[in-house]
């Protein structure tokens, strides 16, 4: 009986496991700030996995924490969003002008200053 039920207990985990995308997707890194220089504003970037070819890069107000614009790149495609609730646009097919960069957060500060018409 004490095999069936640790049996059961570790097909439950992995069931869990394999359901859980936090799970299987991770890799990523917590949020961090890159410079942005607006007063009352703040730019954080997190990694979601893919070597960094994942990422969420967004501006928000500092104060009530509502995001501003937000840039994402998905392993592959590049989207933008401007305002909280604003519809994601795919902006490009690739995230190649971010990737293939000496300097990843200035050129996601510039995309999202032009993104904010700054």
């Amino acid at each position: 009986m004490a095999f069936f039920t640790v049996r059961t207990r570790g097909a439950a985990a992995l069931l869990l496991a394999l359901a859980s995308p936090a799970l299987w997707a991770s890799g990523g890194t917590g949020t961090y700030p890159l410079d942005w220089g607006r007063p009352g504003e703040t730019l954080e970037y997190r990694s979601c996995g893919c070597a960094d070819s994942c990422w969420v890069a967004e501006v928000k107000n500092r104060r009530t924490r509502q995001t501003l614009a937000r840039l994402r790149c998905d392993c592959e495609r590049l989207f933008s969003q401007t305002g909280p609730r604003g519809p994601e646009v795919e902006r490009a097919s690739s995230c190649a002008a971010f990737e293939g960069t000496a300097d990843k957060p200035g050129a996601i500060r510039q995309a999202l200053e032009k993104l904010l018409k700054r």
